[in-house]
């Protein structure tokens, strides 16, 4: 898949959690960190990441929880992007993302056989 001109490409990512925080790992190995940037609100977060020979790793994040943007930061490293949130309250989260509603849910499965 091409867009703007570069190849989306598939990344590895996980993540867990501390009773304050919430750390992303994204493993790019040739990433060029010059070009690659995070950015967020206190809940969403939109990860993108280039790579050597005009490919791109691109990431929206609806987050379980509130975060402080303030007091969170990225870390790119030669192997990896670290995104280290503060979570605004330290509770649990039961996962990274808000759960999304199928493809069509909303106004009933279109599909019928």
């Amino acid at each position: 898949m091409w867009t703007g001109g570069m190849k989306v490409m598939p990344c590895r990512f996980d993540w867990h959690q501390t009773g304050s925080q919430v750390i992303i790992s994204i493993y790019a190995k040739n990433s060029l960190p010059e070009l690659s940037y995070v950015e967020a609100n206190s809940t969403t977060v939109n990860i993108h990441v280039v790579f050597e020979g005009d490919k791109e790793f691109e990431q929206k994040i609806s987050l379980w929880g509130v975060m402080d943007v303030n007091s969170s930061v990225v870390n790119l490293m030669a192997a990896k992007m670290e995104v280290v949130m503060k979570k605004a309250e330290p509770v649990t989260w039961a996962r990274l993302d808000l759960p999304s509603l199928p493809q069509g849910q909303e106004q009933g499965d279109a599909k019928q056989t």
